[in-house]
């Protein structure tokens, strides 16, 4: 969209074309906030929500990808065999030990879960402990007691209630059914339910949801202490039996507890975009692509735990935060110009990550040492750097060596562990940057060198065209570039002085011609007075 002044100046006829430089601007990732040492920033936080059906049955589950991704609420399934481990890392067991009738797959669920019905009614389900549940009741934990007490007398009880919905709104029909209770006078009566028992739903009659509230004789200032979880199985409608056969597990595990998603962000620093994404799979939760934000000093560790970290522990020209790239990837300026504005890339700083600079030098699982066993192979592992303008590819690329086996001289071999400058400005004037890893060690399934690098201090130019009216001999703008105040020569009538920024937007108004300009960032502004005769526009540099 053209701007305010750019209009009048056509408008008046007198219309000429400047351009201007604007000070070299610099991306250091110093102005992105990290919560303390060895510490990065990928999109690895947010709740998202997913659901699995059985028979006519509806299950929702919500996932949090915080703090290495835990569930958070809802339902999962489960085929978990395990009535020994009583903790929090036995969570998808159930005390049964199988399904109903020996089947293989159960659910589990958490405190007020809700269950939607496809039909209007329900005859019953199963339901059993969970191990974790069960055992904490039995024997006692950190944050649970142990159910009767030392002695076997107190009254205690664990209990879900299930309450019926109709469009909305809860039914006075419930049902109540004990997964624990030591409430008998004659303590051996008192239980702890191990086998899935069946719960009679009839009486909640025409329904469409169920909800299951879970309470405790055993709570504290926060709440119930008893693990909040339960098991239940053979849903009966009167359509169909909801078994959780029809569901399957992952791979290599024997629960479900979250389903797919993709989280993506932006990092902005100087002025440039630094995209990310964050792959949530059943399996497993993964940094995919894009950019992290690291302050990471680990230069001795080995393998894919150190991802984070520069091949020597600290950021380019000592600073303490640097960005390191996963795969091919690229970013883009922010800035988005209304006038005719050019970006030209000058340069950034480059370095290997501490896990693909151990794996070029000693190998590992999957990639080959670099150089071979002799020394002598001719390897070598690099970038390949294109810049773009307005998705046109520049005619020019840069290639950047982050390692380099081909010399002659065994000795002149190298993988790069400091930060070494690239020089961008042969890629013209461009509005994005690409990278793309090549090594000569691949594999059927691509390249096996560990594709991750590090970058910092990307700097670039901007020079903008600014459209303005032949600015009138009666005004001065002085003093010009200025740091603090500028003062407005006209000695005309006026209505009032805008301050316009590069991208159109009017930053400042006065009536005065002594305007203090403090609170503007450095860059190119337009001073636009409004006169009985029409619009004067002239510029000056905050610097």
């Amino acid at each position: 969209m053209k701007n305010k002044f750019y209009k009048i100046a056509i408008a008046l006829g007198i219309a000429t074309f400047i351009c201007t430089h604007l000070n070299a601007q610099t991306s250091n990732f110093e102005d992105i906030t990290l919560q303390g040492a060895n510490d990065y920033k990928i999109p690895a936080n947010g709740n998202f929500d997913s659901k699995f059906s059985s028979g006519s049955c509806d299950f929702k589950n919500n996932y949090d990808i915080s703090y290495g991704g835990f569930w958070t609420s809802g339902w999962a399934y489960s085929k978990t065999n395990d009535t020994l481990i009583g903790d929090y890392s036995n969570l998808y067991a159930s005390y049964a030990n199988k399904g109903v009738g020996n089947s293989n797959n159960y659910a589990v669920s958490q405190n007020n879960s809700i269950l939607n019905l496809k039909q209007n009614s329900i005859q019953g389900l199963y339901i059993s402990n969970t191990t974790y549940a069960a055992l904490s009741m039995k024997q006692g934990d950190a944050f649970a007691k142990k159910f009767g007490g030392s002695s076997g007398n107190d009254s205690d009880w664990f209990k879900v209630t299930i309450n019926a919905y109709q469009n909305g709104n809860m039914k006075t029909e419930k049902v109540v059914f004990y997964l624990a209770d030591f409430r008998f006078q004659n303590n051996a009566q008192d239980y702890i339910i191990k086998d899935w028992t069946y719960v009679n739903l009839q009486t909640l009659g025409s329904l469409d949801s169920l909800k299951f509230t879970l309470s405790s004789s055993d709570t504290s200032q926060f709440g119930m202490n008893t693990p909040a979880f339960f098991c239940i199985d053979n849903i009966i409608t009167n359509a169909d039996t909801a078994t959780f056969e029809n569901l399957i597990i992952p791979y290599g595990q024997t629960f479900w507890n979250r389903g797919n998603h993709v989280f993506t962000e932006e990092y902005i620093s100087g002025g440039v975009r630094f995209p990310s994404s964050f792959s949530v799979s059943p399996s497993y939760n993964f940094w995919n692509s894009g950019f992290a934000v690291s302050n990471s000093t680990d230069s001795t560790t080995q393998g894919f735990t150190n991802l984070y970290s520069s091949a020597n522990g600290k950021g380019a020209e000592n600073s303490t935060n640097y960005a390191v790239s996963n795969g091919n990837s690229g970013f883009k300026y922010t800035i988005s110009i209304p006038l005719d504005g050019k970006f030209k890339s000058l340069g950034l700083w480059i370095n290997n990550c501490t896990y693909p600079y151990f794996s070029m030098l000693n190998g590992d699982g999957f990639a080959k040492k670099f150089g071979g066993t002799s020394g002598d192979e001719a390897d070598y592992f690099r970038i390949i750097i294109n810049g773009y303008a307005k998705s046109k590819k520049a005619s020019d690329s840069v290639v950047f060596y982050l390692a380099d086996y081909r010399n002659s001289d065994n000795s002149k071999d190298y993988i790069l562990k400091n930060w070494t400058y690239a020089d961008l400005t042969k890629l013209g004037f461009v509005d994005s940057i690409s990278f793309k890893l090549e090594s000569t060690d691949v594999g059927q399934f691509g390249m096996n060198t560990p594709a991750f690098f590090s970058i910092d201090n990307f700097k670039y130019d901007f020079f903008t065209g600014i459209n303005e009216t032949n600015t009138n001999s009666t005004l001065k703008i002085y003093p010009n570039p200025s740091s603090n105040t500028i003062n407005i020569d006209y000695n005309e009538r006026y209505s009032i002085i805008n301050i316009i920024d590069i991208h159109g937007k009017m930053v400042l108004q006065s009536k005065q011609k002594n305007i203090d300009i403090n609170s503007l960032a450095n860059g190119i502004y337009v001073v636009q007075i409004e006169t009985e005769n029409g619009v004067l526009n002239s510029k000056f540099v905050k610097q």
